[in-house]
């Protein structure tokens, strides 16, 4: 499972938080209904905070690959996952607010 997100806090969330908190849920090609349900994230805020994650390096963006059934159907699906560098970032950022709570 996921282990414990920042989204189960009462308290808000910085965007540092949220950024881990999409980090934490993507570890597996995940798409983006899932992701903001998870880490509920409003989706402007999710917005900001993939293209900032992919610019990083943190995040990818995956095409998936559909059986066209429609020739209507011109929406592409996407699905993120949390690069090698994207995991090692959350779990040393969850270490460091485990931390400082102690204090």
């Amino acid at each position: 499972m996921i282990g414990r997100l920042y989204a189960d806090y009462l308290e808000r969330r910085d965007k540092v938080q949220i950024y881990a908190d999409i980090l934490r849920v993507t570890k597996e090609p995940t798409k983006t209904t899932r992701i903001l349900r998870l880490a509920n994230v409003q989706y402007n805020t999710f917005l900001e905070c993939v293209d900032t994650l992919c610019d990083a390096g943190l995040l990818e963006k995956i095409d998936l690959d559909y059986k066209k059934t429609s020739l209507k159907s011109g929406n592409k699906k996407f699905a993120f996952k949390a690069t090698e560098l994207g995991l090692k970032w959350s779990i040393s950022l969850q270490d460091i607010y485990k931390r400082l709570e102690k204090i």
